[in-house]
């Protein structure tokens, strides 16, 4: 989510001030449903529930607002054989108020943003590592890491929406170089990505690596809190250019639920209709403490069927092994989305620096998305997504909540 990212659930430019969902994550225009013009006008009236997103490479400070929204994702939440999927609320546009504009950023000057050389550099292997296949030097383009030294950053934008708010340059012992950022909602958050606190890269990719260095909300004090961490590539311009009848949509999560800190929620996008809430996707559930693969699974719709349980390169691997004690909430640790043509891989090295692939997607190309996205981080209140074997897990939260990210990492292709 979304959201983005997740669920959950667009390019951005450089500004000095800035105007405020599956994001999770640029200049875009408004997608209106043509019913009739008076339901056009309707809808225009109303603000819209659908935003697109321009394919350039700039976007103006006001429309990077709605880079997360007019998305709506669908997360495995499998109960057993069922593999039943659960929906989450549709991305919509927040009004805008104080409490949900964009945090004005500086000059670049004053950022602890660096772009390093143009040659990638390969992950360090180890005995325990599980190098992913599609990290072995095929990403050339700049390698721009924010490291969050500061409160600024001339690579993203902070959203705070809803009460949530974003602080960076927070001293955090666990952190690599002593300093964070953090994302925090409200005790009684709204519901919804809508209330996220939310960063968005200012630039839009069509393919890369993106990796961020996070440490999710802990929710041990009320086990049944309904929040979700999202970690993830958004981008839909209300367009259908593969002619498949659905609006495309380019988003890759990775999403962990704050009631399960031990599963990470991995969804690849292609398409998703907000008008009939149709979509093409295939995700995977992964249990890290446990070592299980929960389910893989292809998704046509948000009925809760799983239309096609993935198997070969599609449900690569095929299992994962387990690490001991994982908890999301505990550490920080290092989640991965490498994206080509030819498939996402995930992977995930944990704060003890070994790399796990958790998912080696290699499928059909139209499973594949090859639109442009924006790399977004978000945290925000679900009270429709219950956690796997916690069907209570939805409550607002009676406390403040927060995220930490330590940093996060782009690449482009080339």
């Amino acid at each position: 989510m979304r959201p983005a990212a997740r669920s959950r659930s667009e390019a951005l430019n450089p500004m000095n001030e800035v105007r405020n969902r599956r994001s999770v994550k640029n200049s875009r225009r408004r997608r209106v449903y043509l019913v009739s013009a008076s339901l056009t006008a309707l809808v225009l009236t109303a603000g819209g529930t659908a935003m697109a997103v321009q394919q350039t490479k700039t976007t103006t400070p006001d429309d990077a607002s709605t880079v997360a929204y007019g998305k709506r994702s669908a997360y495995p939440a499998s109960d057993g054989a069922a593999q039943r999927v659960q929906k989450k609320h549709r991305k919509k546009r927040p009004t805008t108020t104080p409490t949900q504009t964009a945090t004005a950023e500086p000059s670049a000057s004053t950022s602890s943003a660096s772009t390093e050389p143009t040659a990638p550099t390969a992950p360090t292997a180890t005995a325990a590592t599980t190098k992913p296949a599609s990290s072995n030097g095929v990403f050339a383009g700049p390698k721009k890491t924010e490291n969050w030294t500061s409160n600024v950053s001339e690579l993203y934008t902070k959203y705070e929406r809803g009460g949530s708010t974003i602080k960076g340059g927070v001293s955090d012992s666990g952190a690599t170089d002593g300093k964070a950022v953090s994302l925090t909602i409200p005790a009684g958050a709204g519901s919804s990505p809508g209330n996220a606190a939310e960063l968005a890269s200012k630039e839009q990719f069509t393919y890369g690596s993106f990796s961020s260095r996070v440490k999710t909300a802990d929710c041990s004090a009320q086990p049944n809190t309904g929040a979700v961490t999202g970690i993830f590539t958004y981008g839909n311009d209300g367009t259908d250019k593969d002619g498949d009848g659905l609006t495309d949509n380019s988003e890759i999560d990775i999403e962990v639920l704050c009631a399960r800190p031990d599963v990470l929620n991995l969804t690849i996008y292609t398409d998703y209709e907000d008008s009939t809430a149709k979509s093409q996707r295939v995700s995977r559930m992964v249990d890290l403490a446990a070592g299980k693969v929960i389910s893989t699974c292809y998704y046509t719709d948000f009925s809760g069927e799983c239309k096609e349980v993935l198997s070969g390169t599609q449900a690569s691997p095929a299992t994962v092994p387990a690490i001991s004690g994982f908890d999301s909430s505990k550490s920080y640790n290092d989640y991965k989305i490498d994206w080509t043509a030819d498939g996402v891989t995930f992977t995930i090295t944990d704060s003890s620096g070994k790399e796990l692939t958790l998912w080696d997607y290699k499928g059909p190309a139209e499973r594949i998305p090859n639109r442009p996205a924006s790399y977004l981080v978000n945290f925000w209140h679900t009270s429709d997504w219950a956690a796997e074997g916690r069907p209570k897990s939805v409550q607002s939260p009676t406390s403040p909540l927060t995220v930490s990210v330590d940093s996060s990492v782009t690449q482009a292709l080339r």
